[in-house]
């Protein structure tokens, strides 16, 4: 339920000009409808605790470091992490050329319904990740709404299109392999 002083406020809003409103600029952002509640649910659900993911699964190898993410805002711990070191890097590099030979075989608009499907799948779960990129480095709800993982699905809708027109487009062009990349 919205507090009745919001909708009084969003309507004086609504009427001020773009001049009036830009002669005292708060910056301030508006109430944002986001509750960390799902994404506390979902961390416990996963018992707060997250390895490595390679290979398509979730492993955590023996005698690993870890370290405790925490929220910026108020210290509070998020997750324990695993800490991967440079065996788990050439596992997950040994991985990813094992996935590329049959990957490298896939007819674009194959690799495009796949990609499109992974789109899909974060629009779908965009709030989700949202409010967990917010707890985890302390942006704004609405720059990890608006902007970061809608950008994640855009990229993703790109190279899906380009997938689909390979091709056609890309006819001349060859695979050159696995690039790897450090993602936290």
């Amino acid at each position: 339920m919205v507090p009745t002083r919001h909708v009084e406020s969003e309507k004086k809003a609504h009427k001020k000009s773009i001049a009036q409103l830009f002669e005292n600029p708060s910056l301030e952002y508006g109430p944002a409808p986001e509750d960390a509640s799902v994404a506390n649910a979902w961390l416990d659900a996963h018992n707060r605790d997250f390895g490595l993911f390679i290979g398509g699964r979730w492993v955590t190898p023996a005698g690993r470091s870890r370290y405790t993410a925490r929220c910026p805002a108020d210290n509070q711990k998020l997750a324990e992490i695993c800490q991967g070191e440079a065996e788990d890097v050439d596992n997950a590099v040994n991985s990813a050329k094992g996935a590329y030979e049959s990957w490298s075989k896939t007819p674009g608009h194959v690799r495009a319904r796949i990609i499109y499907s992974i789109a899909r799948h974060v629009q779908k779960h965009a709030r989700l990740f949202a409010v967990i990129e917010s707890l985890d480095n302390g942006k704004p709800i609405r720059e990890t709404r608006d902007a970061d993982v809608e950008i994640v699905a855009r990229h993703l809708y790109h190279y899906a299109g380009w997938a689909e027109l390979m091709d056609t487009e890309l006819s001349g062009w060859k695979s050159l392999g696995v690039i790897p990349a450090i993602v936290n």
